[in-house]
């Protein structure tokens, strides 16, 4: 507990606005920090935590069959569990460094630290992803936001399964939404990642690319994004000839939104778009650590600790 007594608040984010909470932050840590002492608070605000210091957060969390319980995570168990995947050494200052890059690398880090006060997760690779699908799970009534679901935007492929551990780590169900990459230079690099992510979302079926089919917890493309929108029936979104030139972000999204509504007969949307509200809705309310043990049997693969009131 530290040298002197431990320091208590309940919702210290009333009344500052959003600089002021992170500044406040920023003092609570150098006071605890100065003075060895621990502080505890309950707060509502993504201002208020640190993905970097994920290890210090504890997420209360609500189910019919558990009732209120907390979730936290160990940063020894990430560390471990690197080194079973992957065959590298870490430590809990180089672990940390990583995920303070891929916050800060996210480009959308506020809704990376609001995934926490989240039920339910859809994580996506870019901008494109962002723009286009609040704008067709509009369309087909799937208010995302009233149903406490975040989008993260991880900033590339290769930062998905970070998150998706992370958060996993937490309880909270992801849905993953990702490029298959087919199209790209270095296919056996592609099936490498992958066949690594695969194995992270418990995906047995499957192997080096995904087929476009929607399964229970990710949609992974063959090609990509565009060349899916291309597919539906969208125009001058995918170059063909060079994969990396297709228009991405505001730019893809102006040509979607315009080609959607000036549709003949109705709204152009993706049959999948429905596909995954159905697929999200019936995720559960918790999901079980993906992080990999030491001498794990295979029913023991999502087993996991928790702290229950």
């Amino acid at each position: 507990m530290g040298r002197g007594n431990p320091i208590f608040i309940d919702e210290p984010e009333l009344f500052l606005h959003p600089q002021a909470q992170r500044n406040f932050y920023k003092i609570l840590r150098k006071l605890a920090e100065e003075n060895d002492i621990q502080i505890f608070y309950i707060a509502h605000s993504p201002y208020l935590i640190s993905l970097e210091n994920f290890d210090e957060i504890f997420a209360v969390r609500k189910t019919k069959e558990k009732g209120t319980y907390i979730r936290n995570a160990d940063v020894d168990k990430f560390i471990k569990d690197l080194k079973i995947r992957m065959g590298i050494d870490s430590d809990e200052e180089k672990l940390k460094l990583y995920y303070k890059n891929a916050f800060e690398q996210t480009a959308d880090s506020l809704s990376s630290l609001e995934a926490f006060f989240a039920k339910k997760v859809i994580l996506v690779e870019g901008e494109s992803e962002t723009l286009i699908l609040p704008y067709f799970f509009e369309k087909i009534g799937f208010d995302y936001i009233k149903e406490k679901i975040t989008i993260v935007k991880c900033g590339s492929k290769n930062e998905l399964d970070r998150f998706h551990r992370l958060y996993s780590e937490f309880g909270i169900p992801c849905f993953v939404i990702f490029d298959g990459d087919r199209n790209k230079e270095n296919e056996e690099e592609q099936k490498r990642i992958n066949n690594e992510f695969f194995d992270v979302l418990r995906e047995t079926e499957i192997k080096n690319f995904p087929n476009g089919e929607v399964r229970k917890n990710y949609l992974g493309f063959e090609y990509d994004f565009n060349c899916a929108l291309k597919e539906t029936g969208f125009k001058d979104v995918y170059n063909e000839s060079n994969p990396k030139e297709s228009p991405k972000g505001l730019k893809l999204f102006l040509k979607v939104k315009n080609q959607a509504e000036d549709s003949l007969e109705k709204v152009l949307v993706p049959k999948w778009i429905a596909e995954i509200r159905k697929k999200i809705e019936n995720l559960p309310q918790e999901v079980k650590s993906v992080l990999k043990r030491e001498n794990m049997k295979e029913k023991e693969l999502m087993e996991y600790d928790d702290l229950s009131f």
